[in-house]
């Protein structure tokens, strides 16, 4: 997990980072059992909670935690229901996402923080880009900034500039499938720590998680003047430590917005690879498409802030199995 600290005297300032360690397997697993691709239904009905585990061992006067929670997309998720414990103090709209803010006075020794989520997850990937395409125009308002460089996406480097120029293809859809492959080709999955290393490293080093994965194949896309982002968010599976996730969105004309996870096309040879440019399965929870987010310090999921001494936090997702959301419901 990505975490990063910044003391400021007696208000010290933590984000919550991205755990970028994505499965290597050709199956995909949907709550407790694996599931070939050919089978992956349309839809995913999912239940998880976001848990926030403050320890407060010192006189602390308030903690104050921003965190992203899920929206609906459209064609990607609809959000079902959001069940806050404690209620938070706001719910905001920034940057596209959604964030809720929970502020804390006076904090016990230890504070839990829950949201709990459903959500109905859709197949959404270049095939069903095309389609839905097809029924209604296209918008690529906003497209601009997500061709510029930034930090991690450094896509105006000559190195990055250079690999471009080289990458060609007869249409558009083309183009992206050779970024997709020379990703692929060039890059090792490894697993690099909590330090995010952006694209440049990942090009001169070679190795990478999922975030290098989506970094490079970003900075890659935006330097042919593609626009480009990095998603960040939580894919269904029951090793809950490496949920968290990142991938991308390449904005095609005649598509529009399309996911593409190089970091999955990666898991195996090459037949999977080509079929998992174009289809991507119901397992991705869509957080957010800012990859430096000004709410939040610049960095992913969350942070949070205290007045007093060292407070940790301790975040996890825990998804809830068919019979428990049933029971639930009830």
């Amino acid at each position: 997990m990505k975490l990063r600290k910044l003391f400021v005297l007696s208000l010290v300032t933590v984000t919550i980072g991205v755990s970028s360690v994505a499965g290597r397997s050709a199956q995909v697993r949907l709550g407790r059992r694996y599931m070939p691709l050919s089978r992956i239904p349309k839809t995913n009905l999912v239940e998880f909670d976001l848990k926030y585990d403050f320890s407060v061992p010192g006189e602390t006067h308030a903690v104050g935690l921003v965190v992203l929670i899920p929206r609906t997309i459209a064609g990607r998720q609809k959000i079902l229901s959001r069940v806050f414990l404690p209620k938070p103090s706001r719910i905001f709209h920034a940057n596209g996402n959604d964030y809720a803010e929970f502020a804390i006075r006076q904090p016990q020794r230890h504070e839990k923080i829950n949201i709990n989520i459903k959500a109905e997850l859709f197949r959404y990937d270049l095939l069903a880009a095309k389609e839905s395409a097809a029924e209604e125009p296209l918008e690529d308002d906003g497209t601009e900034e997500f061709l510029a460089h930034e930090r991690y996406i450094e896509c105006g480097d000559d190195k990055i500039r250079q690999i471009a120029k080289g990458i060609e293809g007869a249409t558009e859809i083309e183009v992206v499938k050779a970024i997709y492959d020379y990703v692929l080709d060039n890059m090792k999955y490894v697993v690099l720590g909590k330090n995010d290393k952006g694209a440049l490293a990942a090009l001169e080093q070679g190795k990478g998680d999922c975030t290098e994965y989506s970094d490079l194949f970003v900075a890659i896309c935006r330097a042919k003047n593609i626009p480009a982002r990095v998603v960040t968010g939580y894919t269904v599976r029951d090793e809950v430590d490496r949920a968290k996730h990142n991938w991308a969105e390449v904005y095609m004309k005649g598509c529009g917005w399309v996911p593409i996870d190089p970091t999955i096309g990666d898991a195996a040879g090459i037949a999977f690879r080509d079929r998992a440019f174009s289809r991507m399965n119901p397992v991705y929870i869509y957080f957010s498409h800012i990859r430096n987010d000004k709410v939040l310090k610049n960095h992913n999921f969350g942070t949070f802030k205290y007045w007093g001494d060292k407070v940790s936090l301790a975040d996890s997702i825990e998804f809830k199995s068919p019979e428990q959301s049933t029971a639930n419901s009830r």
